[in-house]
Order: structure tokens, then sequence, then C-alpha cells
């Protein structure tokens, strides 16, 4: 009989299953699919600043100030990320596995390609606090960084820490780190105000973010794609996998860097 190779859209559910696993993008980022229905492979993103105050007027007055509002652009290019292993017929029908564990490999690194783009785009924010030089972030710190987002809703919030400061950050947080079920998955160390705290090696050394998943977007271009071919006379078949997206900072007010402080 001969020898069957998988159906593209059967290792491409497998993939996009794979990747939800590892991943829940929702969770840490919004998710745009508006560049799916746009041509090109570029796009600009626009940063909003306004400034000014609103003001109690008398009869016959009229505002002496007004509220301005200005925006910077910045510039992304679409990105086509791909994974590609092999492997030959005798491998898969010693044990199929070794297709499933290709796979795997290509989701864990567009994971983890995915999130190094993800706290690349968190570095570049604008909101920022320090904790003290050779110190570790304790409870006010967390409270400050909260406050700094000036927000009424904190139900969306989110803190990422590098796993260098998972022991210092949970001995100055002490009882206030609390553990919650609802929010348990990979990385996940404890809940402080309410606020889930979430170990990634993406984030950089003495570093933690607070935010929303409203500062980052992942603008996706083409869903999980999967393209194969095969070398008949060697029996040897190569499996691609890919993914095409942008990751960029949208709302620089839904993010707060902390950092230790230089003196």
């Amino acid at each position: 009989m001969a020898h069957t190779i998988y159906e593209n859209f059967v290792l491409e559910n497998k993939l996009e299953n794979l990747l939800t696993t590892a991943v829940d993008l929702n969770s840490y980022m919004t998710v745009d699919n508006s560049l799916t229905a746009t041509p090109g492979m570029k796009k600009t993103i626009h940063k909003y600043t306004a400034t000014g105050n609103v003001q109690d007027l008398a009869m016959g007055t009229g505002n002496s100030s007004e509220i301005t509002v200005s925006f910077s652009e910045e510039e992304y290019e679409v990105k086509v990320t791909q994974g590609k292993f092999s492997y030959y017929d005798e491998q898969e029908m010693t044990d199929p596995m070794v297709v499933d564990m290709g796979m795997r490999a290509i989701s864990q690194k567009m994971t983890n390609d995915l999130t190094a783009k993800a706290i690349a785009e968190f570095g570049k924010a604008t909101l920022a606090i320090t904790y003290t030089k050779g110190g570790s972030p304790n409870f006010d710190t967390i409270v400050d960084a909260i406050a700094k987002l000036n927000t009424e809703d904190e139900s969306g919030f989110f803190l990422m820490t590098p796993p260098g400061m998972q022991a210092s950050l949970r001995k100055a947080l002490g009882d206030n780190l609390k553990y919650s079920e609802s929010f348990a998955r990979t990385g996940y160390i404890g809940t402080v105000c309410g606020v889930p705290v979430t170990i990634s090696k993406a984030v950089p050394d003495k570093t933690l973010y607070l935010a929303t998943r409203e500062a980052v977007t992942c603008f996706v271009k083409k869903g999980s794609e999967i393209e194969q071919e095969r070398d008949a006379d060697k029996r040897q078949n190569f499996v691609f996998g890919r993914k095409v997206m942008l990751v960029a900072l949208t709302d620089a007010t839904k993010i707060v860097k902390i950092t230790e402080a230089t003196a």
C-alpha cells in the first residue's frame, strides 16, 4: 500500500490547536484580524497623546485653554514566521509520534518567538516607575504601578516578571501574594491586588510590566498554514509550518514599566 502524506488541513489544525494551548494570546494582547482582508505587508500605528483639561465657566466666559490631541507614527512590517522539519516514511511507520513531535517543536518555537516580540513591544512603554536599588518590588510598588494606569477598571491587569525575580518578589510580597485557581496556567505564581503575576523568560532582568491586553496588538495577516513537500525517491517528507503577523504597541496608556532605580 502506498504511503499517504498527512493532509495539510490536518496538520494546520494540529498546529493551531498546539499554539492555542501553549499561549493564550487573548490573555496578554489583543488579536486583530483586520489585515487578512487588507492588501500590503506594512501597517502604520498611530500613538495618541492628549494634554489639557476641562474648566468651570462663569456666564459669558469661554475656555482659556483647550485640550490638544497629537499623535506619532510608527510603521511595522508584517513578518512571515516559519519552522520546518522532515521525516522518513520508515520513521513514521516505526513511530507515528515523530510527526506529532515535529509539530510540537514548531509550535513551541513559534510560541517563544511570539512572546519575545510581545515583550519587545512592552519595552517601549512610556509610563514608568522604579523600585529601590538593590531591593525588590514590593506591595507598594505594585499599588503605585496600578495607580499610574489611572483607570477605574482594574479587572484586565496582569503583571509579568522574569524568572530571576521570582524568589525575591515572593519574599517581598509575602502574604499579599495569593494563589487563585481561576488564573492558573503555565508561569502563573500568584495574584497581588487582584492582578495575576506570570513568569516569562522573555522579560528582561530586574524588570516587570504591569499592563492590560489593550497595550499590545497582534495583527494577523494569515492564520496557521502548513505546506508539504516530498522526495519520493528517498521517501522523505518535509513539513513547513508558518504564521504571518505583526506585533505592535498600540496603546501606551495601558502599560507601566517597573525597573530598578539607578541610585
